[in-house]
């Protein structure tokens, strides 16, 4: 798991990449669903979330060779500005994992139109 601090600008559309491996070599995501979640605690309840993004991956070479993506829309990312945490997680018939986790600033956009 990596602890990853993150940025985001209110109402962007923003896509976030990563690579999954173990033990160095690339794992299959196809058909794995992957789980954004952002909060103001970790304790808070999930139906409180600020955002929340579930996306299964499709079978591509991509995820065959472990990598994913996650989009998030500008309607997804309308939300209020400040400080809150997040994890990403991997949920499949077998498996679960949180892979990443950190503190996620919201910010401003200088242009607000």
């Amino acid at each position: 798991m990596n602890k990853t601090p993150l940025t985001l600008i209110q109402k962007d559309t923003k896509t976030y990449k990563f690579d999954i491996k173990r033990n160095g070599v690339p794992t299959d995501i196809s058909g794995w669903t992957v789980y954004f979640t952002v909060k103001s605690s970790y304790e808070d309840l999930d139906a409180n979330a600020i955002i929340t993004k579930d996306y299964t991956f499709p079978s591509n070479e991509s995820s065959e060779a472990g990598i994913g993506y996650l989009a998030l829309t500008s309607d997804e990312t309308d939300v209020g500005i400040g400080n809150f945490v997040y994890d990403m997680k991997f949920i499949d018939t077998s498996y679960r994992e949180t892979f990443l986790l950190g503190k996620i600033n919201i910010i401003p956009s200088a242009r607000l139109s």
